[in-house]
């Protein structure tokens, strides 16, 4: 049970605290692709809190939803990249 917790709670505050990360990075550019990252790392780590609330072995859920935010950021970064 205390690892489920510690995993949870890491996963909730990572998503946070890239979510703040980008939207930071919104702020400085006005560019779209930071914000959408942002809202999908909030989504991931809050549906991944709800499907382990709701009984879902948080391994089957906390590693994918590591691995998904992960590709949000970094495509997020190659659009921004790539520019307009």
């Amino acid at each position: 049970m205390s690892n489920e917790l510690a995993s949870l709670g890491a996963l909730a505050v990572a998503c946070l605290f890239t979510a703040a990360i980008l939207f930071r990075s919104w702020l400085r550019r006005r560019t779209l692709p930071p914000l959408i990252a942002a809202a999908v790392v909030l989504v991931l780590g809050a549906g991944a809190v709800v499907l382990v609330m709701l009984g879902v072995p948080y391994r089957t859920v906390v590693g994918p939803a590591f691995i998904v935010a992960i590709l949000a950021v970094l495509v997020s970064a190659r659009l921004e990249r790539r520019g307009p």
